[in-house]
C-alpha cells in the first residue's frame, strides 16, 4: 500500500512539473486544477446521471454478450455446421477496429443504445470463444462417468459441463469487464446520448474546458478500474469448497434400468480393436455368465480395459459384436444397467464425496452405509482433492457399488489398498455387492481371481477363439 501511494505521488509531481513547464492551463492544467474541476462536477445531479447511464450500458452489454455467447458456444460445441457458420463473424468482430463499428452502428441505432450495441459486438467474441474452448476441453472421462451412471442430459449439463467450463466463464467476465468501459465511452463520444460520460468529456474538449476534460478522464479511469476490481474480487470467491449435504436434486433421478433387468448374459464375438497402427484386441471371443463373477486376466497392454469399455458401450469395436441377453449392443444403450469402476477414480472435483457416490444412487442411507464399510464416512463432505489417493479410490468403488446396476465392471478394484484394508472391504462388501449381478473383474492378481471369481478368462497376445464353445 505504501509503495502505491509513493508511486501515485511521484506521477502527480511529474504531472505538476509538466503543467508548470507548459505554463498554460488551456493546454495542460495541473492536478489541482483538474481536482477542483472534479469538485465542481460532483456537485451536479447530471454528473451522477452520466455515471449511472454509462455504467448501465456496460453492464447491459456484458449481460447480453453472455446471454448470446453461451448458447451460441453450446450449439457450436454440439454442431460442427454452427461452428463453421459462426467462425467468420467472430473472427471479423475480433479484427475490425472499434471505431468502424461505432461509425456504422450510430447510423442505425438510437443514440442512447448505440454504445450498448457496440460494446456487445466487442464482448461477444470473447465470451463465445472462451466458453467454446471450455466446452471443447471438458474431460472425456467426466462425460463417460455421466453416461455410465445414467445422468439425464440436463444433469450432465448441470453437474459436468457447467462446473468444468467455470474457469473460462470467469476469464470471460474479467476480460469483458476491462473492455466494456473503453468500448462504451468511445461509442458515447460519437453517438451523443443524452446522459453519458463520453459525450460530456467531448463537450469539455469542444468548449476548451481542459480542466473539466481531465476531470472526466480521471473519473472514467477510476470507475473503469473500480468496476474491474469489484468484478475480479467477486470472481475470486467463486471457488469450489467442501460442503455438507447434497447439491443433487432429489427429483433428478439417474436413468433407471428397465423393469426386470436381471443379471445379463454377455457374449463377445470376434472383437477386434486397433488404436492407430496398434492392434489391441485381435478377434477376441468370450462369454460372461449372468449372475457370476468372471475375472479377466492378462499382461498389461493386452486389451482388458478396452474390452470392458466396448462391453459398456464406451468404445466401438472395429469388427465383431457384443450380445447382452442376446441383444446386439455396443452403442451405449446400457445406460443405467452398468456400473463401472475405472482405472482412474474419475471423481467430479466440484462435488463432495457424498454427491460423487450419489451419481449412482440417491439413497442417503445406502451411501452412508457404504462409506462406513469403506472407512470414508468422515470424508463425505470433502472435495476429492482433500482426500488421499486411497480414499479417492474407495469413494469411486462406493459409487460403483451404490449404483445397483445388474452389470458391474471393476477395473483393478483394490489397487493401492494395503492388505489389511483390502481384506476388511472384501469381507464386508464383496458377497453382498456382487450377488445377483454379472461382474467383470479385471485384475493382475491371481490370488484375487482365485478368491473372488467364479470363472477366469485370460487375454494374451495370441488370438483367442471361444466361438464354438459359446454357440453350443
Amino acid at each position: 500500500m505504501r509503495n502505491k501511494i509513493i508511486t501515485c505521488l511521484f506521477w502527480l509531481a511529474v504531472w505538476q512539473g509538466a503543467a508548470q513547464l507548459t505554463a498554460s492551463k488551456l493546454l495542460l492544467p495541473g492536478p489541482l486544477d483538474a481536482f477542483m474541476a472534479l469538485g465542481g462536477l460532483v456537485r451536479t445531479g447530471k454528473f451522477y446521471m452520466d455515471i449511472g447511464w454509462t455504467a448501465a450500458r456496460c453492464i447491459i452489454a456484458m449481460v447480453l454478450s453472455f446471454v448470446a455467447g453461451i448458447p451460441a458456444a453450446a450449439l457450436s460445441h454440439g454442431h460442427e455446421a454452427v461452428r463453421t457458420v459462426l467462425s467468420l463473424p467472430v473472427r471479423f468482430f475480433k479484427a475490425v477496429p472499434v471505431m468502424a463499428i461505432i461509425i456504422y452502428v450510430i447510423l442505425l441505432a438510437p443514440s442512447d443504445w448505440a454504445a450498448v450495441i457496440v460494446c456487445f459486438f466487442m464482448c461477444f467474441p470473447i465470451v463465445y470463444t472462451n466458453i467454446l474452448e471450455g466446452l471443447d476441453s471438458v474431460p472425456a472421462e467426466y462425460i463417460e462417468v455421466g453416461k455410465i451412471y445414467g445422468l439425464a442430459p440436463s444433469q450432465r449439463a448441470m453437474h459436468i459441463y457447467v462446473p468444468a467450463v467455470l474457469p473460462q466463464a470467469k476469464a470471460s467476465v474479467s476480460l469483458t469487464a476491462g473492455l466494456s468501459w473503453k468500448a462504451v465511452v468511445a461509442a458515447e463520444v460519437l453517438s451523443i446520448p443524452r446522459y453519458s460520460l463520453g459525450y460530456d468529456m467531448m463537450n469539455a474538449k469542444y468548449y476548451l474546458e481542459t480542466a473539466d476534460l481531465f476531470a472526466y478522464i480521471i473519473v472514467i479511469v477510476a470507475l473503469s478500474m473500480a468496476f474491474e476490481k469489484v468484478i475480479n474480487l467477486g470472481l475470486r470467491h467463486i471457488e469450489w469448497h467442501g460442503y455438507e449435504g447434497s447439491r443433487l436434486s432429489s427429483g433428478s433421478k439417474r436413468v433407471q434400468p428397465p423393469e426386470g433387468s436381471d443379471a445379463p448374459d454377455i457374449k463377445v464375438f470376434n472383437i477386434t480393436k486397433s488404436f492407430e497402427e496398434k492392434t489391441v484386441l485381435d478377434h477376441i471371443s468370450m462369454a460372461f455368465e449372468g449372475g457370476k463373477v468372471t475375472a479377466v486376466m492378462g499382461p498389461s497392454g493386452q486389451g482388458k480395459t478396452t474390452l470392458a469399455r466396448i462391453i459398456a458401450g464406451l468404445e466401438t469395436a472395429d469388427s465383431g459384436c457384443v450380445l447382452i441377453d442376446s441383444l446386439k449392443t455396443g452403442d451405449g444403450s446400457g445406460a443405467g444397467r452398468t456400473a463401472f469402476l475405472f482405472q482412474e477414480d474419475r471423481l467430479l472435483p466440484w462435488l463432495n464425496v457424498y454427491d460423487n457416490i450419489a451419481l449412482g444412487c440417491r439413497d442417503g442411507n445406502r451411501i452412508k452405509g457404504l462409506a462406513e464399510q469403506l472407512e470414508i464416512e468422515d470424508e463425505l463432505w470433502k472435495l476429492p482433492e482433500e482426500l488421499s489417493g486411497g480414499q479417492r479410490h474407495r469413494a469411486a468403488l462406493a459409487r460403483a457399488f451404490a449404483a445397483d446396476a445388474p452389470l458391474l465392471i471393476l477395473d483393478e478394484p483394490f489397487r493401492g489398498l494395503d492388505t489389511a484394508l483390502k481384506g476388511r472391504i472384501i469381507d464386508r462388501l464383496w458377497q453382498q455387492e456382487t450377488a445377483g449381478k454379472t461382474v467383470i473383474l479385471i485384475t493382475h492378481s491371481a490370488e484375487d481371481a482365485e478368491r473372488l471369481a467364479d470363472e477366469v478368462q485370460k487375454i494374451s497376445s495370441k488370438k483367442v477363439r471361444f466361438c464354438d464353445k459359446i454357440q453350443k
